[in-house]
């Protein structure tokens, strides 16, 4: 059996690890952009698709199925956005005789809408307030029905794109076109909606997997540390959760899957505040974040997927879940770690720790690799496992102090900053988080920077006073020839 994987990036080598288990060939596609991308090297065939911006790529099903039909593929995987929850892809592969790894139509054109997904779900579980807008106007009036602040949501969006915060009717002018333009580019679809926003809550979401008839849970997963609304660290189990309040929101996340009778692997998304939960959406594709729940269950997520779609069913039942232990997962991307601006270019050094048992990679790149600036700017994941929470966040300190990438700036200065904070520590946070962490600027900041300089010049500049307005995050992960220009053309640094 030939499998096409429809997307890029490390979700394809993760893809390909699960193929090989199973005998099944893995295939796939890649832009121009990605024609040198270490990815295509772990395929046993690949079709340049063309283009360079989604649109014209990851986006085109008719050249995603063509490549399916002219390698001889009998399924396509999806995995996470893109086109994995779009209900017309679906049906364009069952049309064309090819299995889609995902959902079927019929629960995609529920789950997949998120307005539709709600009326849904209102039967069993709290909602928030939602409807949908075409036009300016009729946002500004839902919103001032519904009352500020407010969300607005593409319909058919994942992944916190084309999400926007609105205080006003101000707001609401600043952003619409905004949310519409980038829910078009994200998923073909410029739909939209207007939801209450509730203020700092903790974003918890739970682990399904299903074949129609039997569904099962696999826990949940805290999610609540984001920046626009797209996540940066997740763990599990969550800390903010007693045993009962775990029960009743994995019961009720099995219960809306069962009315849906779901077929796949999924994540049913709630809002956790005040010791009250809200249904948020469905997540109808493999997750991001799905390794944290794979290494407290020693369940392969991508093998259940391919097991479900391919007729076999799902080959594990509930009381097989037995949970044990704790993780934690740090997106490393290709960012600015204040701002959180994604930088393309060459990777220069790419040096991670090393892989064990409690600590795992999940990437497709290297040295050498180039970061195109037209996708998502993740460029590994790092996930750490131990038998505790405080073992976990240690594993996970020592495993980011030794990961080395240089050429582009990276997020992984941020991620310690986040483990280091009180709020982490005690598992006291929510989606606030970020907004309210105090960056690597002070004593504590620059010698933990220093640290992951490892370099005697590097650590004595650190250490001098005065440098308060220094980016010294980002000097610290440039390689040594960008750090000694970066030093000679520093106003600050021959003022100090």
């Amino acid at each position: 059996m030939k499998l096409l994987i429809a997307n890029r990036g490390e979700i394809v080598s993760r893809i390909v690890k699960s193929c090989r288990k199973l005998d099944i060939i893995p295939c796939g596609v890649y832009s121009e952009a990605d024609k040198n991308s270490t990815y295509v090297k772990f395929l046993y065939e690949a079709q340049n698709i063309g283009g360079l911006a989604a649109s014209d790529s990851y986006l085109r099903m008719d050249k995603i199925v063509g490549a399916a039909l002219q390698l001889g593929c009998d399924m396509i995987h999806p995995g996470y956005g893109f086109l994995a929850e779009n209900p017309e892809f679906s049906e364009v592969c069952k049309r064309n005789g090819i299995i889609f790894v995902g959902p079927s139509p019929q629960v995609l054109k529920i789950s997949g809408d998120k307005l539709r997904a709600k009326q849904v779900v209102s039967r069993i579980a709290p909602v928030l307030e939602a409807k949908e807008v075409s036009t300016q106007e009729e946002a500004l009036k839902v919103a001032k029905e519904i009352g500020y602040p407010v969300i607005l949501k593409a319909a058919r969006g994942g992944g916190g794109r084309g999400l926007r915060i609105a205080s006003s009717q101000e707001d609401i002018s600043k952003v619409f076109e905004s949310s519409r333009k980038e829910s078009m580019i994200s998923f073909a679809s410029d739909r939209l909606f207007i939801e209450k926003y509730l203020e700092h809550p903790r974003h918890i979401e739970v682990q399904i997997l299903g074949d129609g008839q039997n569904i099962i849970n696999l826990g949940e997963r805290e999610c609540s540390i984001q920046r626009r609304h797209q996540k940066l660290i997740e763990e599990t189990p969550s800390p903010a959760l007693t045993k009962e309040m775990r029960q009743r929101i994995t019961d009720t996340a099995t219960d809306i899957m069962k009315e849906m009778k779901y077929d796949n692997a999924g994540t049913v998304e709630f809002l956790f505040k005040d010791e009250q939960f809200y249904f948020m959406e469905i997540n109808s594709r493999i997750q991001v974040e799905h390794p944290i729940t794979e290494q407290v269950t020693g369940i392969d997520l991508i093998e259940q997927q391919l097991n479900i779609a391919s007729g076999t069913g799902l080959t594990i039942k509930q009381e097989d879940v037995r949970p044990r232990g704790h993780a934690i997962e740090c997106r490393i991307n290709a960012e600015h770690p204040l701002t959180f601006i994604p930088y393309g270019g060459t990777i220069k050094s790419f040096v991670p720790p090393y892989d064990t048992k409690n600590v795992r990679i999940d990437t497709a790149l290297s040295s050498g690799s180039i970061v195109p600036p037209f996708y998502d700017s993740l460029i590994a994941k790092l996930i750490c496992f131990e038998d505790s929470r405080i073992g976990t966040i240690e594993t996970m300190k020592r495993s980011l102090s030794m990961f080395r990438i240089s050429g582009i700036p990276t997020t992984i200065p941020f991620h310690i900053s986040a483990l280091n904070d009180t709020r982490f520590m005690e598992g006291m946070y929510d989606t606030s988080f970020v907004d309210e962490l105090t960056p690597f600027s002070l004593k504590d900041g620059e010698v933990a920077s220093a640290i992951l300089c490892q370099l005697p010049r590097k650590v004595k500049f650190l250490e001098k006073k005065g440098n308060s307005n220094a980016d010294i995050w980002i000097k610290s992960r440039y390689s040594d020839s960008n750090f000694d220009q970066y030093l000679s053309n520093s106003r600050w640094l021959h003022e100090s």
